[in-house]
C-alpha cells in the first residue's frame, strides 16, 4: 500500500496520473478531505480528471482512514497537517508551484494554511468550515459521544443530517462507511483540532482562490463563504444548488478570474423569465408578453414573478422548491393577513427561505409568491428527522418549534453560541431502549415475576400520584381491590384486565423515586404483548384503557411519536364503542357510565396535550358541554 513517512508519521496517499501525455505539464490537483472522511471521498473525481489529462493526489489526513495515530507523535493540528501535506509533495517530487490544492469542509481550513506555507498555483475550498468560538462546545460534545459509544452515533446521524435534498441512499451509505472506518482516537484528535482552530489568514494568500458554497449546507453556510470573500479580494464564489457537506460533487475546472460581462444582445437566455415560463420550465425570450405566452393565448397573463426585495434576498419560485430539509423547509399553514391569504401553488406545498437564521432586515422583506404585500409572514412549521432519518412533522405550537424560535432570537441578538449551533437541533431525539427489538418473543417467554403485597402497594401508589390529574381512569380503592383479587388468582392472564394491571405496574415503576426503569420496561413489554395477543382486535373498555396507558408510558419514556400512534388507535376504538357521546354512556348503569365518562375525559385531555406539544391536529372532538362541572372538572 502507498505509505510515505512524513514528519515521523506514516501517511497513506493515493495517486492517479494523467491518462494522456500531452497534458502532463498541467496542474497537479491535491485533495484534502474533511472530518470523518478519507482519500476515498475523491477517488471517482480523480479518475475523471485523469481521463481529462490531469494528475491528482489525495491523502488520508493524520488521524483519519489509513493514516492512524502514532505513539510518541504530537496530536494533529491544522498547522502540522499543512506541514505534512507540504512534505508529502516534496516526497512525491511534485513542485508546489504546479499544485492546485482542494480542501473539503475541515480541509478548507488546511488548504489556506498550506497556501501560506508554500506558493501554490491555486486553491479551492469546498464547503469550508469557518472557525468560530461556538465550534468548541459542539465538537467537545462529539468527542464525549465518541468516547462513550464509538463511531456509531456519528454514523447514525451525519449521513442524514449533513446531506442535501438530492443526496441518494447510496451516497448516504458511502458516508456511513467512511465514518465507521475511522478510529475513534483519530476522529477525536481532529475534533479537538477543529475546536482549537483559528481563522486562517485568507488575506495573505497570493494564489487564485475559489470557494464552493452550498445553499443547503448547514455546517458551512453561504454567509460563511461571504466572510471569506471579505478577506480575499480575488475570490470567485460559486453557490452550487443542492450541494452539501457530505455529498461528493463532480469537480470541474474553472477560471478563478471573473468572467467578462455579457451584453444583453449576446445572452442565450433572457435575464428575467416570465412566471408562466418559469413554472413550466420553458425558455422565455424576455419580452412582455413573451412569444410562448402569445402562442398559448395567454399574453394578458404574461408577467414577471413576484420578486423578493431587500438586501441579499433572492426570488422564491414554487416550481423550483427543493425536497424536505429539516432546517430549511417550512410547511405553510392557513393564515389570513389583512392583505389576503397566502397560497403556494406547488405540488409539495412547501416553501424555502434563504436561511433558517436571517437578519431582521432580510426577514422583513421575504414574500412568498403573493401579488399582494402581506404585513406579516405566514406561520411556519418544520420537518425534523428522527434517529432513523425519517422526516417527522412538528407544528407551530410544538415545544421544538418554540425552542427553534428562541434559537433564532439568540442568533440575531448575540450570534453563534452552543445553543444556536447544537448539532442535534435539526432532529427529534427520542429514547431507543435495548428492548425495542424482539420484545414480543422475549415477553412471551419471560413473564414478570409475581409481586408482593408491599410491591403492589408501592406501584399502585406511584401510578395514582403520577396520573391523577391527567388520567383518572380508576378509583384507587377499587383498583387495589381488583388487583388483589387478580393476584389471588395467580395473575391469570386469561383475565382481559391483565394487560391493564401490568401497565399500572409499569407506570408506577417508571415514575416512582426508586430506580426501577428496567423492571418498568419488563412490565410494559409484557402488558403490550398481552394487549396485542388478546385485545387489539376487540374494541372495548379494557382495550381502550390499555392503549391509553401504553401511550402514557411511552410519553413518560420520551417516545412521543410512538405514544401519538398508540393514542390514535385508542381514539378510534373509543369512537367504535361510542365513548365520544354522552347520551350513549347514559344508557349504561351508573358505575359503567361513570367509567366510560372518565375514560373519555382521560383520552380527551391526553390527546389535546400531545397534539399541542407536537403541533399536530387532535384526534378527538368534543360534543359535551365542557363548561358543565358534571362533564369536566380539574380531576
Amino acid at each position: 500500500m502507498p505509505f510515505l513517512n512524513v514528519n515521523g508519521k506514516k501517511l497513506f496517499y493515493a495517486r492517479v496520473d494523467a491518462g494522456t501525455e500531452h497534458k502532463t505539464s498541467g496542474p497537479v490537483l491535491v485533495f484534502v478531505h474533511g472530518l470523518g472522511s478519507s482519500h476515498s471521498f475523491y477517488i471517482p473525481v480523480m479518475h475523471s480528471l485523469a481521463t481529462a489529462g490531469y494528475s491528482s493526489v489525495a491523502l488520508d489526513v493524520y488521524g483519519s482512514g489509513q493514516s492512524e495515530l502514532s505513539s510518541g507523535v504530537e496530536a494533529p493540528t491544522f498547522e502540522t497537517i499543512a506541514s505534512d501535506v507540504e512534505e508529502l509533495l516534496k516526497g512525491l517530487s511534485i513542485p508546489s508551484e504546479n499544485v492546485v490544492a482542494a480542501g473539503h469542509s475541515m480541509g478548507g481550513i488546511i488548504v489556506p494554511m498550506l497556501a501560506s506555507k508554500c506558493r501554490l498555483r491555486g486553491a479551492i475550498l469546498i464547503g469550508p468550515v469557518l472557525p468560530k468560538p461556538a465550534l468548541a462546545d459542539i465538537f467537545n460534545a462529539r468527542i464525549e459521544a465518541v468516547k462513550k459509544d464509538g463511531m456509531e452515533p456519528m454514523a447514525k446521524t451525519i449521513p442524514f443530517a449533513a446531506t442535501g435534498t438530492k443526496a441518494t441512499l447510496t451516497q448516504k451509505a458511502f458516508i456511513r462507511a467512511l465514518l465507521l472506518s475511522q478510529k475513534p482516537d483519530g476522529y477525536n484528535a481532529l475534533c479537538q483540532a477543529i475546536a482549537k482552530a483559528e481563522l486562517p489568514a485568507y488575506s495573505s494568500l497570493d494564489c487564485p482562490l475559489m470557494v464552493l458554497a452550498g445553499e443547503e449546507d448547514k455546517t458551512s453556510p453561504v454567509p460563511d463563504a461571504h466572510k471569506i470573500m471579505d478577506e480575499q479580494d480575488h475570490i470567485r464564489q460559486l453557490a452550487a444548488r443542492g450541494f452539501n457537506q457530505s455529498v461528493p460533487s463532480v469537480f470541474t475546472r474553472s477560471n478563478p478570474m471573473p468572467t467578462r460581462k455579457v451584453r444583453d444582445s449576446e445572452r442565450r437566455r433572457c435575464a428575467e423569465a416570465c412566471e408562466s415560463c418559469k413554472r413550466r420550465k420553458q425558455r422565455c425570450d424576455g419580452r412582455r408578453p413573451c412569444a410562448r405566452c402569445i402562442k398559448r393565448g395567454l399574453g394578458h397573463e404574461c408577467r414577471e414573478s413576484p420578486s423578493v426585495s431587500g438586501l441579499g434576498a433572492r426570488r422564491i419560485v414554487a416550481s423550483s422548491l427543493p425536497s424536505p430539509d429539516p432546517e430549511r423547509l417550512s410547511n405553510i399553514t392557513e393564515q389570513h393577513t389583512p392583505a389576503g391569504s397566502i397560497t403556494v401553488g406547488s405540488r409539495s406545498g412547501l416553501a424555502s427561505t434563504e436561511d433558517t437564521y436571517v437578519d431582521d432586515q432580510t426577514s422583513s422583506s421575504l414574500q412568498l409568491l403573493s401579488d399582494t404585500q402581506p404585513e406579516r409572514l405566514p406561520r411556519m412549521s418544520r420537518l425534523v428527522q428522527d434517529t432513523r432519518g425519517e422526516y417527522m412533522f412538528i407544528g407551530d405550537s410544538a415545544t421544538l418549534s418554540f425552542l427553534q424560535n428562541i434559537r433564532r432570537i439568540v442568533r440575531r441578538s448575540i450570534g453563534d453560541c452552543a445553543l444556536v449551533d447544537d448539532p442535534l437541533r435539526h432532529g427529534i431525539v427520542e429514547s431507543s431502549p435495548e428492548t425495542r427489538r424482539g420484545w414480543i418473543l422475549s415477553s412471551a417467554q419471560n413473564p414478570p415475576s409475581q409481586q408482593t403485597e408491599l410491591e403492589i402497594d408501592y406501584l399502585v401508589k406511584w401510578y395514582m400520584q403520577s396520573t391523577n390529574c391527567m388520567l383518572l381512569l380508576f378509583d384507587q380503592k377499587k383498583l387495589h381491590h381488583d388487583i388483589r383479587k387478580w393476584i389471588e388468582d395467580d395473575q391469570n392472564i386469561s383475565d382481559p384486565a391483565s394487560s391493564v394491571y401490568f401497565l399500572v405496574f409499569a407506570i408506577g415503576a417508571q415514575t416512582g423515586p426508586e430506580d426501577k426503569d428496567d423492571q418498568a420496561e419488563i412490565f410494559f413489554n409484557y402488558a403490550r404483548y398481552l394487549t396485542v395477543e388478546t385485545l387489539i382486535e376487540e374494541p372495548g373498555i379494557v382495550t381502550i384503557q390499555a392503549l391509553v396507558l401504553i401511550a402514557m408510558y411511552l410519553l413518560g419514556a420520551s417516545r412521543r411519536n410512538a405514544a401519538f400512534m398508540y393514542l390514535g388507535m385508542g381514539v378510534r376504538a373509543a369512537y367504535a364503542i361510542g365513548l365520544h357521546r354522552h347520551d350513549i354512556s347514559s344508557l349504561f348503569s351508573s358505575t359503567e357510565g361513570r367509567t366510560r365518562e372518565q375514560l373519555w375525559k382521560g383520552i380527551r385531555i391526553l390527546d389535546l396535550f400531545m397534539s399541542a406539544s407536537l403541533g399536530r391536529p387532535p384526534s378527538t372532538s368534543e360534543l359535551r358541554d365542557t363548561t358543565n362541572p358534571q362533564n369536566y372538572s380539574a380531576c
